[in-house]
């Protein structure tokens, strides 16, 4: 796929590290020098995450990961023999503030790229913009419609809900459950999801007897959850992001709900057992396989780059790493590899990233004309939460 006319600022400034302050309205944005470097050695970078709002367990997150690469890049002599530059910005979980921190980072900022959004919503009103405004984004975030159909310069890091979908309907035959009911968050994540599980059901023998939606902000899904309980629904599966899968868990727990709970990729991470408590334990999530680093073989292609981002992360935070940071980590390595191709000629990025074969830490990224997500739920696992941790189920 050939790219004509494309969006080629200058890549020059100093090196700068934006990091958002938490709260306040608008986007927000610091600055720290990681090393020092004239303005005409560096490659200016975008990055919107959401680091504030409903989104932040998956901004937060990301936005460190690529704070602690960037950094490990210049450390050691950069990107095409320049100085890489990431100016952070906030969209506060809202599609309206992640278009205009696009808009900022584009015609005031000059950027080659953009990393983001974290959530879906805001991650499609970005793509719009960029695919206008021909200028490369990696989106963190999860719905297909990102990158399907295929968009010039659009691409993302996470596994789409149609891989997750296949995945836990693939295990759903394993076990002999065709009758399932679904609880969706009403957002653009959640929706895309539902649209999914209903698509790919026939193709795996699976009947939805119940369908329910709650809003992301919603404090109680007791409702949707007592309806669900009336029926013949063999297992429930959860499409959202953290907080609501923790609090969905935590009322049917409540109301006596006893078939088994499978949420999806959004809310797989240590943030989903820290609010659902004890209601955690025996729900069921697909996931990457970095979620259970500790468990992954030595022969596996992933476990040398998922060890080493492990650790890193462990050691630079001194917390533990999930998905989402991975998302960003990847995110990041990818857009490296395609400027590092391109050399220096913003105008060859989008075919750049293209062509781009990446061992990273949510899987095997294959990227192509046809695939700007490059790819597939081989590379998803299932995992059970047990005694307040994650474990592979085998």
């Amino acid at each position: 796929m050939k790219m004509k006319k494309w969006f080629a600022p200058v890549m020059a400034a100093s090196l700068v590290m934006l990091s958002a302050c938490g709260g306040g309205g608008g986007q927000t944005s610091t600055k720290s020098q990681a090393t020092s470097g004239s303005a005409s050695d560096s490659i200016k970078v975008g990055a919107v995450f959401s680091m504030t709002g409903a989104n932040s367990p998956l901004g937060v997150p990301e936005k460190q990961a690529v704070e602690m690469l960037v950094k490990e890049i210049n450390k050691n002599g950069g990107v095409n023999n320049k100085q890489l530059e990431v100016l952070f910005e906030d969209d506060k979980s809202d599609n309206t503030e992640a278009v205009k921190a696009m808009k900022k980072l584009v015609t005031s900022e000059h950027v080659v790229a953009v990393l983001g959004s974290s959530g879906s919503g805001p991650s499609l009103g970005m793509a719009e913009y960029a695919a206008a405004q021909k200028v490369p984004m990696i989106s963190m975030a999860a719905a297909n419609k990102i990158t399907n159909p295929v968009r010039a310069g659009i691409f993302k890091t996470p596994h789409t809900d149609i891989h997750g979908t296949k995945r836990i309907y693939k295990y759903l035959k394993e076990k002999g459950i065709s009758k399932v009911a679904v609880l969706y968050d009403s957002n653009p994540y959640g929706s895309g999801w539902a649209v999914q599980l209903k698509k790919f059901a026939p193709e795996y023998g699976i009947t939805i007897t119940a369908e329910e939606k709650y809003g992301t902000k919603d404090p109680s899904m007791s409702s949707q959850l007592t309806k669900i309980k009336g029926t013949d629904a063999q297992a429930l599966i959860i499409a959202g992001t953290n907080p609501g899968p923790s609090t969905i868990v935590k009322e049917a727990k409540q109301l006596g709900l006893s078939i088994p709970i499978i949420s999806s990729h959004g809310s797989a991470n240590g943030k989903f057992i820290e609010l659902a408590g004890d209601a955690a334990n025996g729900v069921l999530l697909v996931a990457g396989k970095m979620l259970v680093s500790d468990q992954i073989s030595d022969s596996d292609p992933q476990a040398k780059i998922v060890k080493k981002f492990v650790a890193d992360y462990k050691t630079t935070y001194n917390t533990s790493a999930d998905g989402f940071a991975g998302y960003g980590y990847d995110g990041l390595n990818i857009l490296v590899e395609a400027l590092k191709a391109a050399g220096g000629d913003a105008a060859k990025l989008p075919e750049a990233l293209e062509k781009v074969n990446y061992v990273g830490v949510t899987g095997e990224f294959k990227f192509s004309p046809q695939d700007h997500n490059g790819l597939s739920e081989d590379s998803m696992i299932m995992v059970q939460v047990k005694d307040g941790k994650f474990q592979v189920v085998k």
